[in-house]
C-alpha cells in the first residue's frame, strides 16, 4: 500500500480485530495461522522443526566463523564488513523468523503479514554478506596468504560457503512453507 492512506488503514483494519469482551479483557478476534498439514500428519511440526534447526544451524555458522583467530586479517577492512553484514542480516532474520514460529497455537493476521516477506529478504541479504565474505577472504589470502594457521583460513572459508548455502536453502523452505487459518 502506497501514501499515507496504506499505514492508518492496515492500523485500523489490525484494530478491527481486537475488541473487549464483557469481562472487560481485550481480546483478538481475526484469524490465526499455522503451517500446513500438507504432507500427511505431523508434516506441520516437522516443518517447524526444520526451520528452528535451520535458524540455530545458521546462527552457529555465522558466530562461529567470527570466533575464528583471524589476527592477520583484522587490519582488511574488506574482511570484517561483509561478517558486520551477516550478523546484522542474522539479527533481522532471527527478529522475524522466531515472531513467525515460535508457537504452534497459531500466529495473527498482522504479525504474519509483517514478518513473512521480510524473511527471504534477509536470508537473500546474508546470502550476499556470506558470498562477499567467502570472495573478500579469498582474495585476502591470495594476496597476503595464510600465515602461520592455515587450518583457521580455511575453516574460514568454508563457514562463509556454508552460510550462504544454508541462508540460500533456508530462504527457499520458507517460500514453500503453506500456512492455512487455524
Amino acid at each position: 500500500m502506497a501514501g499515507k492512506g496504506g499505514k492508518k488503514e492496515r492500523r485500523e483494519e489490525r484494530l478491527r480485530d481486537i475488541t473487549q469482551d464483557s469481562s472487560g479483557k481485550v481480546v483478538y478476534t481475526g484469524d490465526l495461522w499455522r503451517i500446513a498439514e500438507s504432507g500427511g500428519p505431523g508434516s506441520a511440526l516437522r516443518q517447524r522443526m526444520l526451520l528452528i534447526a535451520g535458524l540455530g544451524v545458521l546462527a552457529l555458522i555465522v558466530f562461529g566463523s567470527g570466533c575464528i583467530d583471524a589476527k592477520n586479517a583484522m587490519g582488511a577492512f574488506y574482511v570484517v564488513l561483509p561478517y558486520i553484514g551477516e550478523v546484522s542480516a542474522l539479527f533481522g532474520l532471527a527478529w522475524n523468523a522466531v515472531k513467525v514460529i515460535r508457537t504452534g497455537d497459531g500466529i495473527r493476521t498482522y504479525e504474519l503479514e509483517h514478518a513473512k516477506p521480510r524473511i527471504p529478504g534477509a536470508c537473500r541479504i546474508l546470502t550476499v554478506f556470506a558470498a562477499a565474505g567467502l570472495v573478500l577472504s579469498a582474495l585476502y589470502i591470495v594476496l597476503n596468504g595464510m600465515g602461520d594457521k592455515p587450518a583457521d583460513g580455511m575453516a574460514y572459508l568454508l563457514l562463509k560457503f556454508a552460510a550462504a548455502v544454508i541462508a540460500e536453502w533456508y530462504r527457499r523452505l520458507f517460500i514453500s512453507t503453506e500456512w492455512e487459518i487455524k
